[in-house]
């Protein structure tokens, strides 16, 4: 399967990255879009990374790989987008806002510990 056969985007929502893709079998059929929510804090990692050379590529791994088990070519819980030339500059933006979001999640989940630590007798 190429690259010109799986077409998909990134939308970062307030609770959660939404993945959404679709995949074209033949010359002119489309499969129906598919779309995975995944929670900022499920998120292992994003990392943004490309030159002049190379491909601009956003990889996003999380910590729920069978959320990702429908994604063609995900490697254990890790998908890695190739980035158009036109959407290069949001790329850059989206892995600074999964990361500040997943700090969020995780500071979120730490004060839920702590109160439940404080209620215990």
């Amino acid at each position: 399967m190429g690259y010109n056969h799986v077409v998909g985007k990134l939308y970062c929502g307030r609770d959660y990255a939404e993945l959404q893709f679709k995949v074209r079998d033949r010359a002119f059929k489309e499969t129906e879009p598919k779309v995975v929510r995944i929670k900022y804090g499920e998120v292992e990692s994003v990392d943004y990374s490309g030159g002049w050379f190379r491909p601009s590529v956003l990889i996003l791994a999380t910590r729920s790989p069978e959320k990702l088990s429908e994604f063609p070519g995900v490697h254990v819980g890790r998908i890695e987008f190739q980035v158009i030339r036109g959407s290069r500059s949001e790329a850059k933006k989206v892995e600074a806002l999964i990361r500040f979001k997943q700090s969020e999640a995780f500071l979120a989940e730490s004060e839920e510990r702590l109160q439940e630590k404080r209620s215990e007798p």
